[in-house]
């Protein structure tokens, strides 16, 4: 690895290698441009105590000598920082001056150590500065923090970033962005011909390539790779083109696919979060807008929907990938964001909440900035939102949609499902942030769309359900299932949590009774039947407790075999309730139970 030379280069050359150094090192680094308002900052780095408090790194190009005029503009430095702490509000955390040079003693131990003081004394005794108060007591507080570090790092630090990072000073002095494109070149050529073959082969013969060839050729191709101190690369082989997804750090995919169907794809990762400001990716787009799509680009123009339009583009991608594409195309989709909470309910005419969700959002916002893109789904995937916001007017448009709810985990889909089978006029829509008040959005139309209020109940009644079993549920096939099922489990959920059915019921029949028991043909009975409550969805069966069955008013009458029917008296109403106090039966057997109704 050659040395770096220090001395030999320019102040611009001093910050690139050590800035985009410290970008390696600490990916989340932020670079801020020279300008009359930078406050002495060049490196942004979020502190490993506090995210919201920022760590600052001020480079100087010093390799060889540190006198006046260099002290003074350290000094300066130091000074436009806690000007900006104090008048600009920058959140600083600890400061650390970076430049190719050790300390003396006499500069480490006398005049580093006394420099922060010495500018705070100066900039105090300023009257054309002019710090008030506030202002004074806000810099000492910061100067005199506990632990507060401010640090010069000197060339041991420089170099020893230089010798884990070699590819830095590699790309920016060395001729490594050269040998970058190379690489990518000889993957080109393994993609039309084995650069391995002998001299007598044709130029166009096919690829005849070992696996320790192809082998050999990427180990070489990822060793120049990963020379890029802004992207790195992922490179693949596949007999059938793959699928492109997002993925962390991916900034850009390119695939090649062979007559045979074979693909070859290279995948763009970002190394930190300043590689696209340090490399930017030029891409010119010639959109093929047909009446068909137009509509779609209009919502991506001026809300930021995402969009998928035919396409002409010629792009210059890291490592010399890219150039001209002609009848592809294009699919654009928002810039990163962070996912956000929006709490969404219908309220009825009389201010009852009929039904609440809340929904995890990402948001866009169109090129013309005139309106925005929301989109998102509920912590089950039952119902999702697409909603556009129009700046001007603040309209709000949203369609809300059930996606298939099949094996979904019904406590987790029921408050979704129950907003849905509300979302209907002439109740309200109202949203909120993900903590304070609702506000109203507007008078929600007939829903054409809405969903039936017996999904909604039958998978809260499964919910209930989940509270009797600790075998995990999930929403079955509706298509599969019968009303009368839907309805069986609906009103066996009811009993659990307390109701009583009253039903009707036609007499049955008891084999025998326990011996010594006397039924008076001629009495009127209250009859007791204990069954198991059973939730049945297609093959699966589950026993949750205990069903007590009570016909009200019934006659005895002995059957010729011993046996005994049971048939209505004076009507012929029963009444269901949970019995949580009875032991669940087992067996084939039901226990049966009567007590004689007393005389009016």
């Amino acid at each position: 690895m050659p040395r770096v030379e220090w001395a030999a280069l320019s102040g611009d050359e001093v910050e690139a290698v050590v800035s985009n150094l410290l970008y390696n090192e600490f990916p989340t680094a932020t670079r801020i441009r020279p300008s009359q308002g930078d406050y002495g900052i060049d490196v942004l780095i979020p502190s490993s105590l506090d995210r919201a408090i920022f760590d600052i790194y001020q480079i100087k190009k010093f390799a060889t000598n540190l006198g006046d005029s260099e002290k003074r503009q350290i000094k300066g430095s130091f000074r436009r920082l806690l000007i900006g702490l104090v008048r600009r509000g920058i959140p600083v955390g600890d400061w650390y001056l970076v430049m190719p040079l050790d300390p003396t003693i006499e500069n480490r131990l006398d005049w580093f150590n006394a420099m922060p003081n010495d500018v705070i004394q100066a900039m105090f005794s300023d009257g054309e500065l002019a710090l008030t108060d506030q202002e004074k007591e806000q810099i000492l507080n910061w100067r005199n923090n506990d632990g507060r570090i401010i640090e010069w790092k000197g060339n041991l630090f420089c170099e020893a970033l230089v010798s884990k990072y070699w590819f830095v000073p590699d790309y920016y002095l060395h001729g490594g962005n050269e040998r970058v494109r190379a690489a990518v070149s000889d993957v080109a050529a393994i993609l039309h011909r084995d650069l391995t073959l002998p001299k007598e082969h044709p130029k166009d013969a096919a690829s005849i390539l070992t696996p320790s060839e192809v082998a050999d050729h990427l180990a070489r191709l990822q060793r120049a790779l990963d020379g890029d101190p802004h992207f790195r690369y992922g490179v693949s082989f596949d007999p059938r083109r793959p699928q492109l997804t997002v993925e962390p750090g991916l900034v850009a995919a390119t695939q090649e696919v062979a007559p045979d169907g074979s693909c070859l794809t290279f995948k763009i990762f970002q190394r930190s979060n300043e590689s696209l400001n340090e490399r930017p990716i030029p891409i010119r787009l010639n959109f093929q807008v047909t009446e068909e799509s137009s509509q779609a680009f209009e919502l991506w123009r001026k809300y930021g929907k995402p969009v998928t339009l035919p396409a002409e583009m010629d792009a210059n991608l890291p490592g010399g990938l890219g150039g001209k594409i002609s009848n592809g195309t294009i699919t654009i989709t928002p810039a990163d964001n962070e996912p956000h909470e929006s709490r969404y309910r219908v309220v009825t005419p009389t201010g009852n909440v009929a039904g609440e969700v809340t929904f995890r959002m990402m948001s866009a916002t169109g090129p013309d900035g005139t309106g925005h893109w929301l989109s998102g789904t509920d912590p089950s995937g039952a119902v999702s939102i697409d909603a556009l916001v129009s700046v001007a007017d603040r309209k709000f448009k949203a369609r809300f949609k059930v996606n298939d709810i099949t094996d979904r985990d019904p406590t987790a889909a029921a408050p979704a499902l129950e907003f849905m089978a509300a979302l209907d006029a002439p109740n309200r829509l109202q949203v909120a942030a993900k903590y304070g008040p609702f506000f109203n959005i507007e008078q929600l139309p007939e829903n054409r769309e809405k969903l039936p209020d017996l999904i909604a109940r039958f998978v809260r009644a499964l919910a209930v359900f989940q509270t009797r079993t600790t075998e995990q549920l999930a929403i079955p096939d509706l298509s599969a299932m019968t009303i009368a099922d839907v309805h069986r489990v609906i009103d066996s959920a009811a009993l659990i949590q307390g109701r009583i059915i009253i039903k009707t019921w036609d007499g049955f029949s008891v084999p025998s009774v326990n011996p010594g028991v006397h039924l008076d043909p001629d009495g009127h009975y209250q009859i007791s039947i204990l069954r198991p409550l059973r939730l049945k969805i297609t093959e699966r069966e589950i026993s949750v407790g205990t069903v007590e069955t009570v016909a009200l008013s019934a006659r005895v009458v002995t059957n010729s075999d011993g046996s005994l029917s049971i048939l209505p008296a004076t009507n012929n109403t029963a009444h269901e309730r949970f019995a949580e106090e009875e032991p669940m039966p087992s067996g084939g057997e039901l226990p049966v139970r009567w007590r004689e109704v007393p005389q009016l």
